[in-house]
């Protein structure tokens, strides 16, 4: 059997009018893969009317054009081709048909359509309905073999001796039989009808992938062409039955995409906040959809509903009078919360000028840290029914795959990671995990790259989650253990209860709920003044320099000698307070009066953050005697025992007595023993003691000191080689903090601990 497909031209054909019609604002839109409608292009003599035009095809009968104008009275097919610039010639006809009209008479096709056609093929004509519902052109024969020469349908590009209809209500799949007579086999008595094709615009604003609104039977769904190649892409149409094999999956994939290729491509962002559309330009999306300017053409899909409902707008907006008065209520009951909203503010701007620093609060408990964290998260987000407070970003319990997908998500506006729950008697597993969740927001917000990096199956780079914001995060406490980086990362207030940072009691006595319609509103502003600026980075610029110049005096006194170090979080720090300008422009409050309220006690909490960078600085120094401690208590007490290069247990360092290596001599045995991880005492390699990165941690963790129970086994032996407490492995490039040594009959993997860290040899 032979078939027949589209000729190239043809489809040229068919997307040259639908590209003309666009051109010319008659909004065309693609009714399946093969029809359209748009308004007529020539109302010269009727006013707006429907155009409608059809792409057909018949198995060994060749293919035709079709396209009329359904006004009253009718325009002629040369005005219609006039009106769009387009000639014949140009669509590769060499016949134009007249209306049947025009003609004088009358037509099974209907009174108002017209064909486009090759005088060396015949065309078929359809009736005029099929312009909506494709499957009706064969109702009928899709419970019934199509034995006919005549091909059903449209032709499946990809799938060759595949055909289908589809509709929203009905549709078909049919493939040819193979013998000698031409027939035509119901396969399928339904199609994926597709209404919407969806683009996906990665940071680059180019294409990074396509999602497709399907309809099959009751269910409509939006799902990624990636889902759709995996059987689980699948799952969720319950009217899907006999779409199990692969083959006919890929056969249906080819269905969808030919309907979408004829469907306008319409934007989708993965997360919120500024981006640059095509053809439009600079556009805000915020989480509900909602953009800025109003009515972009664009999607965003991963906003919870949370969130999404949280996001959608008021039933009013605030007077100025009001924005005024709500602030003067918030820098009233402490500074903090008025430091958060200059956060939230800086935060709208993100994308426009990015600033690589996260915000902490190090709180006493109930002492109003999440209070004041969320005048940041109301500049654009009220809960439904209740409008306080804020739905945050995640909490800290989450895991880190669940934090780094929503920190991903939320661009352009305010991030809260709610809440740190440590004490003084959590584990040290608990610290641990916080300590990891803190590394990787802090560091991936600090260096701007990547929270994780991902690979496809193909173990080719896969683009990452990343911070898009600036991250707020309060915590009951830090992690003693945090290293000294993370807080040059941060910018870090420190709360009390009684302290007067904040007024927890009013916020919760309704003060809060009070400042929802104006602080949205403040918002909502800023963002329309962002748009509105010609060069929003050389503004931003502008206000973190008069910032600075505000917040300089007052840290001055509370620190005349800092660090370089310490200059680059004051600088941090002056950046989030420019916020305030954005927060000033809005409400016509001048920028000086609000940081009145904010720079002193912000200088006087830089300059604890600066005390505590100094103390986990010598404490990061202190690393190799707290090792030596370590192992000192765990040989004395019997958590650990030494042994020979052989292998074999025995007090064979000199000069040290029995009990300082761990072994007891067994009379009864009359051999020595010893308890817990071996440590190998290796005299030829320097001297040092060889102890396994899994054995040596766990004498770390079990010994509970907060300087070095908080390393991970893979990160530990860089640490330890930074802190010069292991030998370097001069011979091996890619294991320079560990030995291969053999041991017995073993070869084990090793690191060389420097036995004077333990001993005076």
């Amino acid at each position: 059997m032979t078939t027949h497909p589209l000729a190239p031209r043809r489809l040229a054909a068919f997307d040259k009018l639908f590209s003309a019609l666009e051109r010319k604002r008659c909004e065309p839109l693609a009714v399946s893969g093969a029809q359209l409608k748009a308004q007529c292009p020539a109302p010269t003599h009727h006013g707006t009317a429907l155009l409608l035009a059809s792409r057909e095809t018949r198995l060994g009968e060749g293919d035709g054009l079709r396209f009329g104008c359904h006004g009253v009275p009718q325009c002629s097919q040369e005005d219609i081709l006039s009106a769009l610039g387009l000639d014949s010639a140009e669509l590769g006809i060499s016949r134009l048909e007249a209306n049947p009209e025009q003609q004088g008479g009358s037509s099974p096709v209907g009174p108002s359509e017209a064909r486009l056609s090759n005088p060396n093929q015949a065309s078929v004509a359809v009736p005029t309905e099929t312009f909506m519902t494709a499957p009706q052109v064969h109702t009928g024969s899709r419970h019934r073999d199509n034995t006919a020469a005549t091909a059903p349908g449209l032709p499946v590009i990809g799938s060759t001796g595949w055909r289908y209809e589809a509709g929203e209500h009905e549709g078909a799949v049919w493939k040819a039989r193979r013998g000698k007579d031409a027939s035509w086999e119901l396969v399928l008595d339904w199609a994926p009808y597709v209404s919407e094709r969806l683009v996906v615009l990665g940071d680059d604003g180019k294409s990074a992938g396509r999602y497709y609104t399907i309809t099959i039977g009751a269910d409509t769904l939006t799902k990624s062409l990636a889902d759709l190649r995996t059987a689980d892409g699948w799952n969720d149409f319950s009217d899907d039955s006999g779409a199990a094999s692969r083959s006919t999956r890929e056969v249906l994939i080819n269905i969808i995409t030919d309907q979408g290729k004829r469907l306008p491509r319409t934007p989708v962002v993965t997360h919120t906040g500024w981006h640059r559309l095509p053809d439009v330009g600079l556009t805000y999306v915020y989480a509900d959809g909602r953009t800025y300017p109003h009515g972009r053409l664009v999607r965003v899909i991963g906003a919870p509903e949370a969130l999404r409902n949280a996001a959608a707008p008021l039933a009013r907006t605030a007077s100025l009078s009001e924005c005024q008065r709500a602030l003067q209520d918030i820098a009233s009951h402490g500074w903090a919360p008025m430091m958060a909203l200059s956060v939230g503010a800086r935060s709208l701007a993100y994308t426009l000028r990015p600033l690589a620093a996260t915000f902490v609060f190090d709180a006493e408990p109930n002492s109003g840290k999440t209070s004041a964290a969320n005048t940041s998260r109301s500049l654009l987000l009220t809960p439904r029914p209740n409008a306080w407070p804020p739905v945050p970003t995640k909490g800290m319990n989450s895991t880190v795959t669940d934090i780094e997908c929503a920190v991903d998500f939320e661009g352009d506006m305010p991030i809260l990671l709610d809440d740190i729950p440590l004490t003084h008697v959590s584990s040290a597993a608990e610290v641990r995990e916080m300590e990891k969740k803190l590394e990787f927001v802090i560091r991936a917000a600090g260096n701007g790259t990547e929270i994780k990096g991902r690979r496809n199956r193909d173990l080719s780079a896969k683009p990452g989650n990343r911070v898009r914001s600036i991250p707020v995060i309060a915590a009951q406490m830090l992690p003693p253990s945090m290293q000294e980086s993370l807080y040059r990362r941060s910018v870090v207030a420190y709360l009390s209860r009684e302290g007067g940072e904040v007024d927890w009691r009013w916020y919760k006595n309704g003060g809060g709920q009070s400042l929802s319609v104006p602080l949205r509103t403040i918002g909502d502003q800023i963002i329309a003044d962002l748009y509105a600026c010609d060069d929003p980075c050389a503004y931003l610029t502008r206000l973190e320099s008069e910032a600075f110049q505000m917040l300089a005096p007052y840290v001055d006194c509370e620190l005349p000698e800092r660090s370089d170090t310490m200059e680059g979080v004051v600088s941090a720090a002056s950046a989030m307070l420019s916020g305030l300008g954005l927060v000033a422009a809005a409400t016509g409050i001048p920028m000086a009066d609000l940081v009145k309220v904010v720079a002193a006690p912000l200088a006087q909490s830089l300059a604890k953050q600066a005390s505590r960078m100094d103390e986990q600085s010598t404490a990061h120094s202190s690393v190799a005697a707290a090792i030596g401690e370590v192992l000192r208590k765990s040989l004395f007490y019997k958590r650990a025992h030494i042994r020979d290069a052989k292998g074999v247990v025995g007090p064979i360092v000199p000069g040290q007595i029995e009990q300082d290596q761990g072994v007891t001599y067994k009379r009864e045995r009359k051999c020595w023993d010893g308890k817990g991880p071996a440590l190998y005492w290796l005299p030829q390699r320097g001297p040092a003691l060889g102890v396994t990165t899994r054995n040596l941690n766990m004498l770390l963790k079990a010994s509970g000191d907060p300087r070095v129970n908080s390393f991970a086994d893979r990160t530990l032996p860089d640490a330890l080689l930074q802190a010069g407490v292991i030998h370097r492995n001069l011979s091996q490039k890619d294991r320079i903090a560990s030995h291969r040594v053999r041991v017995g009959a073993d070869n084990l993997r090793l690191l060389l601990l420097k036995a004077e860290l333990v001993w005076e040899l």
